[in-house]
């Protein structure tokens, strides 16, 4: 029995069934009880030292996951460790809340475990100008653009967040929309985040859009409560808007149940656009109209340059990834009612 056994039969990832054999708090007590039971079921314990030992003989990856209830890095995660299991790399994945600087963690862990290279699942490339300096192994980051961190070593895989959050916006203003909020992640803190902002903003400006931050804005971790919980502030400052832009789908599903609790009706009072194109916001009714990330391109294409760095040397690789518009049943036209 291994932990991979213990994930498939829990039915959950073996990042998830990690957190819980090391006491992580990001866990549901819900998945945490369903893990543990099984562990007790087999009698399975934890073996530090061989896991040490595995670390010891260099070659391990280690893969830091930037945001704990983020279902489109969960899934990244899945695919690169599926792929992974092909290879002769063991793997080591450390959890970290988003407003955690992935930075600092992975100097610390370069320095203690050696490791051949790095994934970042999600992150701010800001963050990785000073204290990255220091890491001299082959990193990449996917899901965020690192083409401006001028490191040697760090590599990226990413959706255009600027183009694709433009292109939603433009959506939501070619159906009739003028007064649109947005729900998203800290600007100052989340380089995804202003790159989603400056698109929104973008067309706001382009089409002459009225946009007031401190009114519009409402800030939210990337889940499901926190979408739910932006909401009612954004509504609480601008009652009059038409239409949400969200910076994820976990976050448009969330503020979708708020609207239903306050009796407000998706899309018919209210339109709400997502981010990500996660399996649940298809099925989600409304079905979500999102920007659907590429997950198996982005997970592929990271592992690949990685690879590459590790064993044939290459220089860093800057990846753009195209995305995909998905229109589903959360927007309005409302072009008639604006004339």
């Amino acid at each position: 029995m291994t932990i991979k056994d213990i994930a498939r039969e829990c039915g959950v990832a073996v990042g998830t069934v990690s957190r819980v054999l090391n006491n992580h708090p990001d866990v549901s007590e819900k998945t945490r009880k369903k893990v543990l039971e099984i562990v007790d079921k087999y009698d399975f314990v934890l073996n530090r030292n061989a896991r040490m030992l595995k670390m010891q003989d260099g070659k391990f990856i280690v893969i830091i996951v930037k945001g704990s209830s983020s279902i489109l890095l969960n899934s990244l995660l899945e695919i690169i460790q599926k792929r992974l299991e092909q290879l002769p790399y063991n793997t080591n994945v450390v959890v970290l809340d988003e407003y955690d600087n992935e930075a600092l963690e992975a100097r610390k862990i370069y320095y203690e475990q050696k490791p051949l290279g790095m994934i970042f699942l999600g992150g701010n490339p800001e963050t990785f100008k000073d204290a990255f300096s220091e890491i001299h192994i082959p990193c990449v980051i996917i899901s965020n653009m690192a083409e401006n961190t001028d490191n040697i070593n760090l590599s990226s895989v990413s959706t255009d967040d600027i183009i694709a959050s433009a292109y939603s916006a433009q959506y939501l203003v070619d159906n009739g929309h003028r007064k649109i909020g947005v729900i998203g992640g800290d600007i100052k803190s989340s380089d995804t985040s202003l790159r989603r902002y400056m698109g929104f903003l973008e067309v706001m400006d382009a089409t002459g859009c009225s946009f007031d931050y401190s009114k519009m804005y409402a800030t939210a971790k990337y889940s499901f409560v926190g979408g739910y919980a932006a909401m009612e502030d954004l509504l609480s400052k601008c009652p009059d808007i038409t239409a949400v832009f969200t910076m994820s789908d976990v976050m448009a599903i969330g503020a979708c149940r708020k609207l239903k609790e306050m009796g407000r009706s998706v899309p018919e009072e209210i339109s709400v656009v997502g981010f990500d194109g996660i399996p649940i916001a298809e099925y989600y009714c409304p079905k979500i109209t999102t920007i659907r990330q590429k997950v198996e391109e982005l997970s592929q294409n990271g592992l690949d340059i990685l690879i590459d760095c590790i064993e044939k040397g290459v220089k860093p690789v800057h990846r753009t990834i195209p995305f995909e518009f998905i229109e589903g049943e959360s927007v309005k036209c409302i072009c008639l009612q604006e004339k």
